[in-house]
């Protein structure tokens, strides 16, 4: 099983690790911040605002964007190229581009059904802020799955790194700003034509980074 890079942001963006059944508490402050994935050195830029998540990255040389909207359940992705336009998904079906523990769940239940047990370990000193290190179990039915995260007091993720199938996820902080952040980046730009996820995948075939293979 191989995820790829933006089914692996849309998880984290909830605070989760790969293979992570329930996410981790949501952050409780505005933020942007840079993160580096590894496997593959790949840049993650993620920020919040008013219960809003939005990730950026490049996903095979397509920049993309996800908002995830925990207000009304919606997660819309941003495609800059060849034309603006966006997919919709809602929030209770099921995360596209997963397999193995997370196949089949959907972002709602990973924040409602799912339950996790933190276990302090240490602190760290992450990207010049502190968080407190964490054994994090997650389990969602009858799956169980642990890692390990660092979270800020405000329950910013920092850290976080997970074992599955004998590859380990790492995903760190490079760069933290707090604090108040420009609304207009977390909607859908004016002029966007956004599609189900169902049409636009029919219609192109899939899309990058949502196929695995």
């Amino acid at each position: 099983m191989r995820r790829t890079a933006l089914a692996t942001a849309l998880v984290a963006a909830f605070g989760a690790v790969p293979a992570l059944a329930d996410p981790l508490p949501l952050p409780r402050v505005d933020y942007a911040i840079t993160y580096n994935m590894q496997p593959g050195g790949q840049v993650m830029n993620m920020a919040h605002h008013a219960g809003i998540m939005r990730v950026d990255m490049t996903e095979q040389g397509q920049a993309m964007t996800g908002l995830m909207n925990l207000h009304t359940n919606k997660m819309t992705v941003l495609m800059s190229a060849p034309m603006k336009m966006a997919f919709e998904m809602n929030m209770n079906d099921p995360m596209p581009g997963m397999a193995g523990p997370a196949a089949g769940i959907s972002p709602q239940q990973m924040m409602t059904e799912g339950d996790v047990t933190l276990t302090p370990i240490g602190t760290k000193t992450i990207a010049g802020h502190s968080c407190t290190y964490y054994d994090a179990v997650g389990t969602l039915g009858k799956d169980r799955a642990e890692s390990k995260v660092c979270l800020t007091s405000d329950n910013v993720l920092l850290y976080s790194e997970a074992v599955d199938q004998g590859q380990t996820y790492i995903l760190t902080a490079t760069h933290v700003a707090l604090g108040p952040q420009d609304p207009s980046q977390f909607r859908v730009p004016p002029g966007t034509q956004v599609m189900p996820m169902q049409m636009m995948m029919q219609g192109m075939g899939g899309l990058p980074g949502l196929n695995l293979q």
